[in-house]
């Protein structure tokens, strides 16, 4: 992973007034800043000098350190240090779990393999764990009880020591704890990376807001386990504590009317169970296992995340209806993925699903959903939500949280007060209203707070400028926050946080897996920014110089394969002409290739010199797995007569280039699952430039040195019914086919750039490789 050099930015405002913070944070006491040093001035855990220019600067790190008394000198990690974890705590105590969703949360030693991990990728140290009570200056200390030390951190705050005896990280949980090692892990990662020292100091930390949560819509969209844990590893870096997974869906339906093919539409159920009275609802394309989920959760856990399952019924239950159609409400003005609540039967089998699955999930909470249902049955959704409410209750010994939904579906019966309600939307839920009744409440407000790709409606990019610079959690109406009618106080107890959602309404084929990751990491570091320490910092220190920073770490994640974005030298990735009889890589990069299966190179003639000869068998294989956006593909290709179907031009684990498809013999990109036509065919017994570019906006295609087609893919719901464009991921792991099924044929030239090219310049890539052109 490359590392960058940078010097830390010292900004005093991000060690200013303490923000406030919500329940069940407890509320501390304002410090000053000593407006010379940058410094916060009030605890003194440890010998500083102030007023003297000397002092070490405020490190940056996201989310911003709440406060920082900066010492002398700096502190270097080497390949002797070790992580040692107090054998006092090294197992947990009983704090972890009162401060977390998840039962048996993870303790000092799972965090500190976790820790172990990343130093090795960060700085290519491989430190040991070792359990102990002693430690050298040339370790990391993980210990527990700073709440003797300092009664106003809450249970997530912890206290950070760099000196010259070593480091100290000392929180009130073990979860605490381990967010401490995130701000270590961050400043290893801007450290320069010749010594990796970082500055010597004190640091007290703590987050506003108990809550901080992302939710995935993973029912429309198939993510793979992998997937999931990568999203679990990036929020982890930025101190989110909830992932909530929304595990059944289906696209905007319209009334039985509009939509008489209704139950042919795709939907999405993602829990999958051996009882054959559940198993039919499980999706073929993706779905997971209760083994699955359980080592989810352990890897959930050892990263400091809770996991909020959700089942949403009444309404986004096509995946049931579908095929229960005497379960929809029978009237042509009714949505059909609309249970209906006046059968009690689909009482008992709502009862029954989370009887099924309510035991998968360590969390003591669990989202049932309950948004969007039928204005006009009003008191029965809120009896079911009730009824619902009590039966998790009663039988899981679990609370609940919904959607906000009360003034979608108005009623004379209360929605409990047990329930946490996830504000979305002014027109479903006010969230001054819901505190008055005494439900907790959770800030997820749209547009600001909502992710869905291809939207018009909402955001396709998160605006991580505006979150940086206007939103907070209390803050409900971004363009009238000082309205006390439409915000909350930052102080309100009910309040617990918030956090953004990624909703994949326009299903599979509208955006790959690695754009979901893109726009996830870009969002990510604003939200947990203004979580934790508020606007103190971004009052302070102005976005332009913010990002920058922002930026490189989110580049340098460790455990992070979803960018997928290589290293590279110069602006060629790969360059490939096989003039040396193998496959030499000439950009300078080292990613030779290597001849498999019969793979050949031969005088190809034709002015292309040597080219590489494939079967259906044969194939190339390169050190690289993918490159995502900006990036410039290329090769040419020189057919023979017979091809087997879905021959391959290119692939790898995030899809392939075929030379065809089972029904169009046109070049045609396959990711996820989905198949995109281009309408370029390639001749065959004919040497032929293939080429495509993404450049952040689209992917176009060229055929012989000039775009003949931008990747498209058709939205067929009903209120969209447009063409977008598609940002495909390169597959450049193989030329040809790991599973027999290569192009038959010869192939020269082949390049990756790691950035965008266009027509004028394809056609001197293309020259490069060749002399004679079509």
């Amino acid at each position: 992973m490359r590392r960058v050099s940078l010097s830390l930015l010292a900004a005093a405002a991000a060690v200013g007034i303490i923000g406030v913070m919500a329940n069940p944070v407890p509320s501390t006491t304002t410090s000053k800043t000593d407006c010379d040093t940058g410094v916060a001035i009030g605890y003194h855990p440890s010998t500083t000098s102030h007023g003297n220019s000397n002092v070490q600067p405020t490190p940056f790190v996201i989310p911003s350190l709440q406060e920082w008394n900066g010492g002398k000198g700096d502190w270097t990690i080497s390949k002797s240090t070790r992580i040692v974890v107090d054998p006092k705590y090294a197992s947990g105590i009983a704090l972890d779990s009162q401060h977390s969703f998840m039962a048996n949360p993870s303790n000092l030693k799972d965090f500190a393999a976790t820790f172990q991990a990343e130093i090795k990728e960060v700085t290519g140290y491989d430190v040991s764990v070792v359990v102990s009570s002693k430690y050298t200056k040339n370790d990391i200390f993980l210990t527990l009880g700073a709440d003797a030390k300092d009664p106003k951190l809450n249970s997530e705050g912890y206290l950070l020591d760099i000196n010259s005896k070593g480091v100290s990280i000392q929180g009130i949980t073990s979860r605490g704890a381990f967010w401490g090692t995130r701000t270590l892990l961050q400043m290893l990662i801007l450290a320069d990376e010749d010594g990796f020292a970082l500055p010597q100091g004190h640091a007290r930390d703590y987050p506003n807001y108990n809550e901080r949560i992302t939710m995935h819509d993973i029912a429309r969209k198939p993510i793979p386990l992998s997937d999931l844990k990568e999203y679990v590893t990036l929020t982890s870096f930025y101190k989110f504590n909830t992932q909530q997974l929304h595990f059944n869906d289906n696209p905007g339906m319209r009334t039985r009317d509009l939509m008489p093919d209704w139950q042919s539409k795709y939907s999405g159920f993602r829990l999958k169970s051996d009882n054959p009275l559940y198993s039919m609802y499980a999706n073929n394309d993706t779905s997971y296992t209760k083994q699955d989920m359980r080592e989810y959760q352990d890897f959930m856990k050892a990263r400091g995340i809770d996991l909020i399952p959700e089942i949403d019924t009444p309404a986004h239950s096509l995946a049931f209806t579908k095929f229960h159609p005497e379960w929809t409400i029978q009237s042509d003005t009714a949505r059909p993925d609309w249970i209906d609540l006046g059968n009690k039967e689909v009482w008992s089998f709502i009862e029954g699903l989370w009887g099924e699955f309510a035991g998968w999930f360590d969390s003591r909470e669990l989202s049932i959903g309950a948004d969007e249902y039928d204005a006009t049955k009003g008191d029965l959704a809120r009896t079911f939500i009730n009824h619902l409410n009590e039966y998790i209750r009663t039988n899981f010994n679990k609370t609940s949280r919904m959607w906000g939904s009360d003034r979608e579906i108005p009623g004379t019966i209360d929605i409990s007060s047990e329930l946490q309600t996830l504000h979305w939307d002014w027109t479903m839920s006010d969230p001054t209203q819901l505190v008055k009744r005494g439900n907790k409440v959770t800030n997820l407000n749209a547009p600001d707070c909502y992710l869905v790709p291809r939207s018009q409606s909402y955001e396709d990019f998160i605006d991580s400028q505006k979150i940086y610079e206007l939103w907070e959690p209390w803050v409900f109406d971004i363009l009238d926050r000082n309205n006390a009618s439409r915000n909350l106080s930052p102080t309100e107890p009910l309040l617990t946080g918030g956090g953004f959602a990624n909703w994949n309404d326009f299903l599979s084929e509208s955006v790959t897996r690695v754009e979901i990751y893109d726009r996830l990491s870009k969002a990510a570091d604003a939200f947990a920014e203004k979580l934790w320490a508020g606007s103190k910092n971004s009052d302070s220190v102005a976005y332009a110089k913010w990002a920058p920073l922002a930026k490189k770490l989110r580049e340098n994640i460790p455990g992070i394969t979803l960018r997928r974005r290589p290293e590279s030298k110069g602006q060629f990735l790969i360059s490939y002409d096989f003039e040396d009889g193998a496959v030499k890589d000439k950009s300078g990069n080292g990613y030779d290739g290597k001849l498999n299966n019969g793979a050949k190179v031969i005088d190809a003639g034709e002015g292309h010199g040597k080219a590489v000869q494939l079967s259906a068998d044969s194939f190339i294989t390169t050190p690289l797995e993918s490159i995502a956006y900006p990036y410039a593909v290329g090769m040419w290709v020189k057919p023979n007569g017979e091809q087997k179907a879905n021959a391959v031009l290119l692939e790898s684990g995030d899809g392939r280039l075929l030379i065809s498809n089972s029904t169009s013999q046109s070049v045609t990109f396959e990711q996820d699952g989905n198949i995109y036509n281009t309408q370029i065919v390639l001749p065959p017994n004919t040497w032929s430039h293939i080429a495509f570019s993404a450049d952040g906006t689209k992917t176009s295609v060229f055929f012989n040195m000039r775009r003949q087609a931008i990747v498209q893919y058709f939205n067929p719901r009903w209120d969209q019914l447009r063409n977008e464009t598609m940002l495909m991921t390169a597959p450049i792991n193989s030329i040809g086919s790991k599973s027999g099924k290569s192009v038959d044929g010869l192939v020269d030239g082949f390049f990756v750039l790691d950035r965008a090219s266009y027509g004028g310049e394809m056609a001197f890539l293309g020259k490069h490789y060749a002399n004679a052109l079509p």
